[in-house]
């Protein structure tokens, strides 16, 4: 009997010792993002971890070890309209940037005034880990930094323009593809002026509209101490970036930045019966359309709607339609709406042949996962250069929405439909799966790993603490240059005075009979 006691108390032991403390920020009230994450904070805890999360939305049936710090008891879901929509980047990127920093600047403010919050900056409890929300704002990274523990930043989208230079990330506008632009890795030349004059617009609207209005807002809890927020996020142990490097790599990166992208895919599930059979019964196959929930769909303007249906009326194929508005008159019965469908059961069905999106990182995500080709239709921010890195892929066409008619349309879904791209998209899904650990997998050993030693002192990149001058060389070229010009203006004296010398060399007899002729020049 004693030999199973000691056996069961190893045994508890062990556990214990994997057992860790981690605390979660995400103060961002957009529910895309919750639903990134939400399967990791479920994993964590039960995995026997003590989870504590701060955030806007409660997990249904959450395990034993998971505790809520909720921010609000309601979110807010009006939605933006399709009026919204600028098709110009030069206005388009420094106006969104404006618009999300605004927002990170209301989520700071709603995160700070939380009263288990406060209570937390007063008693400074100790966490093995935090994992902090980061994409638009960096307040919550000052009060994970506060909290004294190692922390790592999560961003639930693709690294945007002002994470560059906290990565380690040279910008180069010739090969180096921004979220919120669609030129791509290959852009031509007044797509690089461009990208590179609104990567500094973003990088100077960022930190004026967040860090620096964060950083005097947060003097009041955090003290007046408080480090810049640029050098905080600095200084994360570990990024999370919710992309892949078989589709978004290509951009040399520090150790440090771990791509989970696909960590909120969860098996596929039945789909409902009506829907099942509407695309059992395709004899041609299923397109899926859905352009997002952050717009609403029946903001849509009648000159586009007519040019959807008049899309679908041409299409052999039948047709699924996210569609929240009311009724659409003249529908083609080749078309069914719903408010709502299981889009990435949908998507996984063997007859869905592509996939209309606005392209939104969950969206590209789920047909990347699936290996569906997709045509896009991207409306905001980095649904630009989520598009554009699936059109690198070979899996995408797209079709702004500036220039949305049926013509266009329809040669981009036809573009998708050949053989070749379905054959295309079922390679990059099959090499976007070709990992040796899953997104959840791999999230979880890094959070586990970062809480076992503490941090990660060695795998950040060493150029986010050098100067700007340094990184560029420029005291090195500055150098090579004045010894350059010291050793030619040394050459260049000798060799005038070896010139000099040359000249003056001539023999006596010549000398005294060119000398004697001018003189008797002079005298006549």
């Amino acid at each position: 009997m004693t030999k199973y006691i000691i056996v069961f108390y190893i045994v508890s032991q062990l556990f214990a010792a994997q057992s860790y403390k981690i605390l979660g920020i995400f103060p961002s009230a957009d529910r895309a993002n919750y639903q990134t994450y939400r399967g990791l904070f479920r994993e964590l805890a039960q995995r026997n971890n003590h989870v504590t999360l701060i955030t806007h939305f409660q997990m249904p049936n959450p395990p034993v070890n998971y505790h809520e710090v909720l921010l609000s008891d309601k979110q807010d879901n009006k939605g933006l309209s399709f009026e919204s929509v600028i098709v110009n980047e030069v206005s388009r990127v420094p106006f969104e940037t404006l618009v999300s920093t605004k927002e990170g600047n209301d989520d700071c403010k709603t995160l700070m005034n939380n009263h288990e919050v406060l209570h937390m900056i007063r008693t400074q409890p100790k966490y093995s880990v935090i994992i902090v929300e980061s994409y638009n704002s960096d307040c919550a990274l000052a009060l994970a930094a506060n909290l004294s523990s190692p922390y790592i930043a999560f961003n639930p989208q693709s690294i945007h323009p002002w994470h560059f230079s906290r990565l380690g990330i040279h910008f180069n506008s010739a090969y180096v593809p921004q979220s919120l632009l669609p030129f791509g890795k290959q852009p031509w030349f007044f797509d690089r002026v461009k990208s590179f004059i609104l990567y500094h617009v973003a990088n100077w609207v960022y930190y004026i509209g967040s860090q620096v209005t964060d950083h005097v807002y947060l003097y009041k809890y955090l003290g007046d101490n408080l480090p810049t927020l640029e050098s905080i996020a600095s200084n994360a142990s570990l990024v999370f970036v919710n992309t892949h490097k078989s589709v978004f790599g290509g951009v040399a990166r520090a150790d440090n930045v771990v791509d989970i992208g696909g960590i909120h895919i969860r098996p596929p599930k039945s789909i409902p019966t009506q829907i099942e059979r509407f695309i059992n019964e395709a004899e041609n196959g299923v397109i899926y359309i859905n352009l997002g929930s952050t717009v609403k769909d029946f903001t849509l303007p009648k000159d586009k709607l007519t040019e959807l249906i008049s899309t679908f009326r041409k299409l052999q194929l039948r047709i699924l339609w996210k569609w929240d508005g009311d009724s659409v008159e003249n529908l083609p019965r080749n078309v069914m709406t719903m408010k709502w469908f299981p889009q990435y059961d949908i998507l996984k069905h063997d007859n869905v042949k592509a996939f209309i999106s606005h392209g939104g990182i969950l969206s590209c995500i789920e047909a990347l996962d699936a290996g569906v080709p997709m045509v896009a239709i991207p409306l905001f921010g980095e649904q630009y250069g989520n598009s554009a890195a699936l059109v690198d892929a070979g899996i995408a066409s797209i079709v702004t929405y500036e220039n949305l008619k049926h013509e266009l349309l329809l040669d981009a879904i036809d573009e998708v439909l050949d053989q070749r791209w379905q054959q295309q998209a079922k390679l990059v899904s099959r090499m976007w799966h070709d990992r040796p650990m899953t997104a959840l997998e791999t999230a979880t050993y890094w959070i586990e790993y970062v809480a076992r030693y503490n941090g990660t002192p060695d795998m950040g990149a060493p150029s986010v603490k050098v100067p700007w001058y340094q990184q560029l060389q420029l005291d090195v070229l500055a150098f090579i240059f004045i010894v350059f010009y010291i050793v030619m203006y040394a050459f260049y004296k000798v060799l005038k005075v070896c010139c000099c010398c040359c000249c003056q060399t001539e023999p006596p007899v010549e000398r005294i009979s060119r000398e004697r002729t001018t003189r008797r020049v002079k005298f006549e």
